[in-house]
């Protein structure tokens, strides 16, 4: 059976650094294939919190769909859009809160994805300035080097003879600031594989909108050669440690002797805890583990 190609995303990137046995059960396929050769697979939201993240960002993709082709939101029609969705979601996945826990959640994902229009970066997308933009599915991925690289930018606004590439962040990840100005900058690569955008740097800006406490935050991320190459080194060092781990999870396929979380916190909310080594405690189960590996040499 032929193998599929290896494949590089942020939420990939991030399980795998997170918890490299909870990347082989998401992503490694019991033939032995790395799961890429479609969209990396989604999985249920863990928590109410993470249901809203999603569904916002759902409704944004269509609320930018909607904008492209003229077609106006009204104030009370982006709320109920966002209500609706909020309730299909939790039903998709029967999932249940107290009714005030809910109702104060989807006020807060109005009030945050209204706010999102206001930012100096997405403001004149829906103010009526001439702007030539184009959005984008994460989900659409582009060849790399042999790997597919899912880093579509969200927003792509052309002004001043230059594309500004924009990734909106609804929630901040746990990573160090470096490491998410690299993952940023593989949408330039990306934009380059895409027919239609301008094959030199010079040519790209790139932007991040982020969530942060009670309001958005945007910044600029410095685009060179240097740092485009430094990008490309981290997808690819990335890429290598995900097919060596889905070569440890087909000679393993018990996963018992892959690393575990680096963190108990990775634990809490993991839907694969109730059949995971570490359940009734990380420090217990690596410790457990360590002397397995010994007796085993």
């Amino acid at each position: 059976m032929k193998a599929s190609k290896p494949h590089w995303s942020q939420t990939s990137s991030r399980l795998m650094n997170a918890c490299p046995r909870a990347w082989a059960i998401t992503y490694a396929t019991l033939s032995g294939q790395l799961n890429s050769s479609k969209a990396p697979p989604s999985t249920h939201p863990r928590t109410f919190d993470d249901l809203l993240t999603r569904t916002m960002r759902a409704t944004w993709l269509k609320r930018l769909a909607d904008q492209y082709q003229r077609k106006i939101w009204s104030i009370p029609y982006g709320k109920r859009t966002l209500e609706c969705a909020v309730d299909d979601a939790m039903d998709l996945v029967n999932m249940s809160v107290p009714r005030l826990h809910l109702e104060m959640g989807k006020e807060r994902s109005n009030k945050q994805l209204r706010s999102l229009e206001q930012c100096q970066t997405l403001r004149p997308l829906f103010t009526g300035q001439p702007r030539r933009w184009a959005y984008f599915d994460r989900r659409t991925s582009t060849n790399i080097g042999g790997a597919e690289v899912y880093a579509a930018p969200d927003v792509a606004i052309f002004h001043q003879h230059r594309w500004t590439l924009v990734r909106l962040q609804f929630r901040s990840p746990r990573r160090s600031l470096l490491g998410q100005q690299l993952e940023h900058l593989l949408m330039v690569h990306w934009a380059m594989n895409q027919p239609g955008f301008p094959q030199n740097l010079e040519a790209y800006r790139v932007r991040v909108v982020r969530w942060q406490g009670r309001g958005w935050q945007e910044h600029t991320v410095q685009v060179s050669n240097e740092l485009l190459e430094q990008s490309l080194g981290l997808m690819h060092h990335d890429v290598q440690e995900m097919t060596w781990l889905q070569r440890w999870a087909t000679a393993d396929p018990s996963l018992n002797s892959l690393p575990l979380a680096t963190h108990h916190e990775q634990c809490q909310s993991c839907r694969h805890r109730p059949e995971c080594p570490a359940k009734d405690g990380l420090a217990s189960a690596k410790r457990a583990q360590e002397r397995d590996l010994l007796n085993t040499d």
